[in-house]
């Protein structure tokens, strides 16, 4: 009697196990390969190209962890992780693609950029001019010395009364306060200063903040759907008043990441660049943290960031260490201790979640 072989039974069932194991190799596979960006010098005029968070260079457990953490948080409305030039995580909670968030004193890092944009094309000299060389009539003589420079890190003296914008004459009505010290001696947040810091910047450009950004930096950035307030007299709100969809302050991170540069064109030097966000004056004596040109700066587990940061939790953080940005969005109203314990999980879990780079 002949014995009959299952030959093809065994066949198909070798190909159907190999498969499968090809299969289960793929989904267990921990890092993806994914061509490699320009990062230093993408085109941020184009739209986001996406990417994967399993791939080397990331812990994807620790940062699934960390994301889960935020958004476990009352106050928080999106969040958008850039990593070597792809958006890697790109989540709402409150709001979608199309959403425009008040990111309050974010501006103020606008404004900073846009300051540097003006000194680069010349429509203003430096930014140790004073104040009095653009308004003499409005200033006396301790308030007129105040210059650009202090302005820009809140270093001017200038009592902190954000109810500027409501008021029929904005800029003589902040400049009529008393100082709350001499000018460039010490350090002090005030929004009203930097709403003076608008009405030079008109002064020196003969435009609005706005107006001038949009054709110097936001339409090179590829943003045409956005707001910002002004007061009375056209001036731009130079403390707060900007809404800016998360993809587009991502990409104002990145332009920063990029050193100023966008697909080969400069939109902001890179000696701004690099002015704005050093540590000129630091909050401690171990310099941890302090302030730049309007930006914040820190040391945060040994890695240097600066970020823009906006009333209640709106953020965009720059790691240049790590090919990074992060952009937050939050409620405006949050709940005592939020914003803390957001900037904390977004440093001990987010940020430390990617590897330093070797490429910068």
């Amino acid at each position: 009697m002949r014995m009959k072989y299952p030959y093809k039974s065994i066949l198909i069932l070798n190909v159907f196990l190999t498969l499968m194991f090809v299969i289960s190799c793929e989904d267990k596979k921990p890092d993806e390969i994914e061509t490699v960006l320009d990062w230093k010098n993408l085109n941020l005029a184009e739209d986001w190209q996406t990417g994967k968070i399993n791939v080397e260079g990331i812990d994807t457990e620790s940062l699934e962890k960390g994301i889960n953490h935020v958004k476990s948080f009352s106050g928080f409305y999106s969040m958008a992780i850039v990593y070597k030039g792809r958006m890697v995580v790109e989540d709402y909670k409150n709001g979608n693609q199309n959403s425009k968030y008040p990111v309050w004193s974010v501006t103020k890092s606008v404004l900073s950029a846009l300051v540097g944009i003006a000194i680069d094309k010349g429509m203003i000299a430096d930014e140790y001019q004073k104040l009095d060389s653009y308004y003499p009539n409005v200033a006396d003589s301790l308030k007129g010395e105040i210059t650009i420079a202090q302005l820009l890190t809140m270093s001017s003296g200038i009592t902190d009364d954000i109810t500027y914008l409501a008021a029929a004459y904005p800029l003589q009505f902040i400049l009529e306060k008393d100082l709350l010290y001499p000018s460039g001696t010490y350090w002090n947040y005030t929004s009203a200063g930097t709403h003076v810091l608008s009405y030079i910047f008109t002064a020196g450009t003969e435009q609005s903040a706005k107006t001038f950004g949009d054709t110097h930096l936001f339409s090179k950035l590829g943003i045409s759907d956005y707001s910002w307030s002004q007061d009375a007299y056209g001036i731009s709100n130079g403390g707060f008043g900007l809404d800016l969809k998360l993809r587009d302050m991502a990409k104002f991170g990145q332009l920063f990441l990029q050193n100023g540069q966008s697909d080969g064109n400069e939109i902001i030097s890179s000696s701004w660049v690099n002015k704005s966000t050093e540590m000129i004056v630091p909050f401690d004596a171990s310099q941890s943290w302090g302030y730049g040109y309007l930006w914040w700066t820190a040391k945060v587990n040994g890695v240097n960031i600066y970020n823009a940061l906006g009333y209640a939790g709106q953020f965009i953080f720059v790691v240049p260490s790590k090919a990074l940005v992060i952009a937050a969005t939050s409620n405006s109203l949050p709940v005592d201790g939020y914003v803390d314990d957001l900037y904390d999980i977004i440093m001990d879990k987010i940020v430390s979640s990617f590897s330093a780079i070797n490429d910068q």
